[in-house]
């Protein structure tokens, strides 16, 4: 019996942190086993004639990031995007329209570049929701929330994603940083470079980040799609990964479907680094002390024998 209830103790202090665990219904993690996420979303249009431009943003006033994975056939991306328009309505979001294009020949978008940082990112999310790491319709807000397909979490899919677009980043860097993007002309490619200003106070807590350039075309016209759409919005066309060192680097941009309506995208992924930590300090309160002489009661004691 004294086993049982040890057992039962021990049970009972665990429970907070699985309530936590699954408290978190209307979205499951994007980035599975990592405490990271995505934040940047600011452009620069590009030109024939570009010159030296250069874009500068408040970290509290840069626009949340939307990222979907669709294709040109894909009905049910049809029905996902048209409940994104409702939930984004008038608000200032930087939307990421990846297209299926690895074994793909019904859709003309998407990259092996688009492709990689997809999976790289939220392959193993997708891939334990539906078994696959490329799937559409999905949906990730600011790299942290993940939607498969759309049946909705709560009652609509609407209000699904105008959730998670009011929760927001929860990024560790404070609001006094600045993040700039800029680019010149460098003969026949683009020089991009970019600076991230954390602000006046240290990180919170210690973080690993990582630059890309995504090369999107707002609007790209392409009337053999079977989904019905025929004018496909945000498409995304190469993704860069840019160097750690030196903040700078030399690209061909891509050129766009049709029309003069690309645009070079600067986001920012960030990782949290976590501590090294062992199964005690994990417990919830009441703490260790607590269980181990909670334990230590249940423990048989021998008694002196009587003289």
């Amino acid at each position: 019996m004294r086993a049982v209830g040890a057992l039962a103790i021990t049970l009972l202090l665990l429970l907070p942190v699985q309530a936590s665990a699954t408290s978190e219904t209307l979205w499951d993690d994007a980035r599975i086993g990592v405490d990271g996420g995505t934040i940047g979303g600011i452009s620069i249009h590009l030109t024939e004639n570009m010159t030296n431009t250069s874009v500068s943003s408040g970290i509290d006033a840069l626009p949340g990031v939307v990222e979907v994975y669709t294709a040109t056939w894909c009905m049910n991306c049809v029905t996902s995007e048209a409940a994104l328009d409702e939930a984004i309505g008038d608000d200032e979001i930087t939307r990421i329209h990846y297209h299926r294009h690895k074994f793909e020949t019904m859709d003309p978008f998407g990259s092996n570049s688009t492709e990689e940082r997809w999976e790289s990112s939220y392959g193993t999310a997708s891939t334990n929701i539906g078994g696959l790491s490329r799937l559409a319709p999905a949906t990730v807000f600011d790299g942290e929330r993940i939607y498969m397909g759309t049946n909705p979490k709560s009652d609509s899919l609407q209000t699904d994603y105008s959730t998670s677009l009011a929760f927001g980043s929860s990024h560790p860097f404070e609001d006094s940083g600045i993040l700039t993007f800029g680019v010149e002309e460098s003969g026949n490619a683009l020089n991009f470079h970019w600076d991230f200003d954390l602000g006046e106070h240290s990180l919170s807590r210690e973080a690993n980040i990582e630059a890309w350039v995504l090369f999107i075309e707002d609007n790209a016209h392409y009337p053999e799609g079977s989904n019905g759409v025929e004018n496909y919005g945000h498409v995304l066309h190469e993704a860069v990964l840019l160097p750690f060192e030196g903040n700078s680097m030399e690209i061909q941009a891509p050129s766009p479907w049709d029309g003069e309506d690309m645009s070079a995208v600067l986001v920012i992924d960030w990782e949290i680094i976590e501590p090294e930590s062992d199964m005690w300090n994990a417990l919830p309160s009441p703490g260790v002390s607590t269980l181990l002489c909670m334990l230590a009661a249940l423990v048989p004691r021998r008694h002196a024998p009587s003289c």
